[in-house]
């Protein structure tokens, strides 16, 4: 029951950078940046419980190891993982501000260096 409930709560951020970190080659620019936003936005003491329920949902998504389509498939394994947090971001609508976009795209940038 334990492992149950952990699967089902956000992304701690251990977890989520070591994710993007690991996959950052397979991810790409376009869902990596909606990602780091999402979880940018997640954290930000002014998104509301509820727009931070919605991108944890899709955060944890995106950080379990078993999901709908495993992200080693070449070319599809993070389709998935995309959906849920490109629909999350769109439910959420402007909970994600320019300045999560820019931070976003800034950390990207870092971490190809």
């Amino acid at each position: 029951m334990a492992m149950l409930d952990e699967q089902k709560s956000a992304p701690d951020e251990r977890t989520f950078w070591r994710k993007v970190k690991r996959s950052a080659k397979k991810l790409g620019e376009e869902i990596a940046v909606t990602g780091i936003k999402s979880w940018l936005a997640m954290t930000d003491s002014q998104t509301s419980v509820r727009h931070k329920a919605i991108l944890g949902g899709a955060l944890a998504y995106f950080v379990l190891p078993t999901d709908m389509v495993p992200d080693v498939l070449a070319g599809v394994g993070f389709t998935d993982d995309m959906a849920a947090m490109t629909l999350a971001a769109n439910t959420v609508g402007n909970a994600i501000t320019e300045q999560h976009e820019q931070a976003a795209r800034d950390k990207w940038d870092s971490m190809g260096e």
